[in-house]
């Protein structure tokens, strides 16, 4: 028994004696439940996670009072912009989906009970299909609220009945079933003095599928923006993902690899040898960046002879090459933090853990609170997934795959830089 508590305080010695190891042990964990606690909480602003492009067309009272809503919703946050700069949005991932109120919302707006619903045209980013049906879901219930205008007092009811039966019998757009209904309906509803409102079994589709006059909004879906620049199939999403996980794994095993030379003294074997220092860190960056390039490489013929997956091979590279020179730079980083291969394997997944985390290759970037959203964008997780998407689905120009990558070139190359650096002064 005395053996086997003299070998847990040599243990637990050596784990203190590495202030790396104790800090990912007994603190990271701490953080890593917070950001975990952010992200599913919905607090601090996250509240209005979907952006999204608006463009008036119609310039009308009632449009901008629809306009108004949206941005008082708690589900969007909004930019006011143009039909081309709000496609463009949408089609780069800069938004989930742009709203375009036609010429003529406001009109079908003040009218409850005649002509068409007001129209609203969405678009949504092809890789978001899941926040379709709740996009949808919450311009409706905004939708609504013109019912509860037009009802919220008797003298405006008792208006608004008198100018609907008026537009229904010069409307040719209304079925002659339905007017019956409604030139029998509504002028009983004028002698009501209460109204119930809670039902919404008249809002729905009729049995041709044409939205019906009673319909919050009619909601129209364009597809120019899949038809442009959609993902041919799933696997076209989640393809980028894959590779930036492959990438990962490279980074670990060589930064773990790095570290063993020097705790064996392998590392001193090479230093002493004919050969300069520069060669050799030069040596273990390019064998990482091989390392990558070639699991990238072979992810993509797989996706490309299996999956069906499609892409621009000029703009792949490109992706490929800015990525792999990013994480071979955070490799050395990390490996230059690290004494023993334990910490090195904590301290390098634990980074890019959380990076994934943060950067949307776990947990998509819409369910994110805003600040986390905004703190993404320090992530090369994130520009990663950028840039190969830009060369699979998304159609980047060559001007547009610029951002993602001189970003990715830039940390890489100021990671590799300090790495390097720190390396050297450990070894002085």
């Amino acid at each position: 028994m005395n053996k086997i508590v003299a070998l847990m305080k040599k243990d637990i010695k050596l784990l203190f004696r590495d202030k790396m190891a104790v800090f990912f042990t007994f603190v990271f964990p701490l953080v890593f439940a917070f950001i975990f606690g952010s992200i599913f909480s919905g607090d601090g602003g996250g509240s209005k996670a979907l952006k999204v492009a608006v463009v008036d067309l119609d310039q009308t009272e009632q449009s901008q009072q629809f306009v108004k809503s949206i941005e008082e919703a708690d589900e969007f946050t909004v930019t006011l912009t143009s039909e081309e700069k709000a496609k463009d949005l949408v089609r780069r991932g800069k938004r989930v989906a742009y709203f375009i109120l036609p010429e003529g919302f406001g009109e079908d707006y003040k009218g409850v009970f005649s002509g068409s619903p007001p129209e609203i045209l969405v678009g949504i980013d092809p890789s978001r299909t899941a926040e379709a049906g709740y996009l949808e879901g919450s311009l409706m219930k905004l939708g609504i609220n013109r019912f509860e205008q037009a009802f919220s007092n008797p003298a405006a009811m008792t208006e608004q009945l008198d100018a609907s039966i008026a537009q229904i019998e010069e409307s040719d757009d209304i079925p002659q079933e339905w007017k019956s209904l409604l030139n029998d309906y509504l002028p009983k509803m004028k002698e009501l003095t209460e109204l119930d409102m809670g039902s919404e079994e008249g809002f729905g589709f009729g049995d041709d599928g044409e939205a019906n006059p009673m319909m919050p909004l009619k909601v129209t879906k364009q597809e120019e923006v899949v038809q442009r620049s959609g993902p041919k199939n799933a696997f076209s999403i989640t393809i980028p993902q894959g590779a930036i996980w492959a990438i990962m794994g490279c980074v670990i095993g060589f930064a773990i690899s790095l570290v063993q030379e020097k705790t064996l003294g392998t590392m001193n074997r090479l230093i002493v040898a004919p050969i300069s220092r520069t060669q050799i860190v030069a040596g273990k960056a390019l064998g990482c960046f091989t390392a990558q390039i070639a699991v990238v490489a072979l992810l993509f013929l797989v996706a490309y002879f299996i999956l069906g997956v499609r892409f621009n091979f000029p703009k792949l590279v490109l992706a490929a090459v800015a990525s792999g020179v990013c994480f071979v730079g955070l490799m050395m980083f990390f490996a230059s933090l690290a004494k023993t291969e334990r910490s090195v394997a904590g301290i390098t997944n634990a980074f890019l853990l959380m990076m994934g985390m943060v950067g949307g290759a776990m947990i998509p970037l819409f369910v994110m609170p805003g600040w986390m959203q905004a703190i993404s964008n320090f992530s090369p997780v994130k520009w990663a997934i950028v840039a190969f998407e830009g060369a699979i689905w998304r159609n980047f120009s060559y001007t547009e795959m610029m951002t993602p990558v001189l970003i990715l070139v830039s940390i890489g190359v100021v990671a590799f830089i300090l790495g390097t650096r720190m390396v050297k002064l450990e070894e002085a």
